[in-house]
């Protein structure tokens, strides 16, 4: 991920991921047949231990105000902090937009971050914190689209930064 991150997916080789790991190229091809096969499984692994991170944290919180604006701090790390490589997962939308094989694990991984934010959005509702004007399924739907759109500007332009992402989303 972290050689995709740097020189984007396309701009990547077998070769360049091999030597970053220290491996042989012989060694990638042995366990991973393309590097489409590559890419997928390790964006797969990153975004189910992401979501494992992110689960585990609003769990450990207390009040759902205090979890949704954790849920944006984890997606918008500060440079210290661990979190998602948005460079890579653009990437790898764009492959999801065009094969299906890539869909799948979006589908997947999609499906489990909707469900997580709308049992965040449904506690805060029964207590009383949130007045939601959609479903929580759709206001989930909806701050999830907002923190990807989000986090692509923090790659694309000058004008978003980690801050103005955390800022907006929070809002």
């Amino acid at each position: 991920l972290r050689v995709i991150s740097a020189h984007g997916f396309e701009g990547t080789t077998v070769r360049d991921i091999a030597r970053a790991a220290g491996a042989s190229v012989g060694s990638v091809n042995y366990y991973f047949s393309s590097k489409d096969d590559l890419l997928r499984a390790a964006v797969a692994e990153t975004d189910a231990r992401f979501r494992t991170q992110v689960r585990e944290a609003i769990e450990a919180a207390v009040g759902y105000p205090e979890k949704l604006a954790l849920v944006v701090e984890l997606c918008f790390p500060s440079e210290n902090e661990q979190g998602p490589d948005w460079v890579v997962f653009v990437d790898f939308w764009n492959q999801a937009a065009r094969h299906g094989d890539y869909r799948q694990i979006f589908d997947e991984a999609h499906g489990e971050w909707i469900e997580l934010l709308t049992q965040v959005l449904t506690g805060g509702v029964k207590d009383g914190s949130f007045g939601l004007s959609a479903s929580p399924r759709d206001e989930a739907l909806g701050f999830a689209a907002i923190i990807d759109g989000l986090a692509l500007y923090t790659r694309v332009t000058t004008s978003v930064d980690i801050v103005t992402a955390r800022r907006v989303a929070k809002q």
